[in-house]
């Protein structure tokens, strides 16, 4: 009678730890969220030519040109530089200018973009 009562607690031990279930694993890492000035002109014809880097601080300044309405300049590693003309308010939307020189040649694109609900700015093509 010992025996079967010792081999009835262990089974049940075996069957217990069979039936666990694993800890649940840890989300992986979303990574950085998008960067929304990464956008309109500086993504278009006239902001083709830039390095990376120079298109990242460019598409920084518009976005803030965008977000304030005040002008911004930025200036580049290479040499290049612009700056940003934003337009009025309309409704949620608001219109800009970017000029862009390269090697000294201004080239200037115009863009809009619309408040979203959420508070970001997204370009409209």
């Amino acid at each position: 009678m010992r025996i079967s009562m010792v081999i009835a607690i262990f089974g049940c031990g075996l069957v217990a730890a069979c039936s666990s279930t694993p800890p649940p694993q840890a989300a992986a890492p979303a990574g950085p969220p998008p960067k929304p000035f990464l956008d309109g002109v500086v993504m278009g014809d006239t902001g083709r030519s830039l390095t990376d880097q120079d298109r990242q601080t460019a598409g920084e300044a518009q976005y803030a040109a965008i977000e304030t309405g005040q002008r911004k300049s930025w200036r580049g590693k290479g040499g290049t530089y612009g700056f940003i003309e934003p337009g009025g308010q309309s409704g949620s939307c608001r219109d800009y200018s970017h000029t862009i020189y390269i090697d000294g040649r201004p080239k200037t694109g115009n863009g809009s973009a619309c408040l979203e609900a959420n508070g970001n700015w997204k370009y409209r093509s």
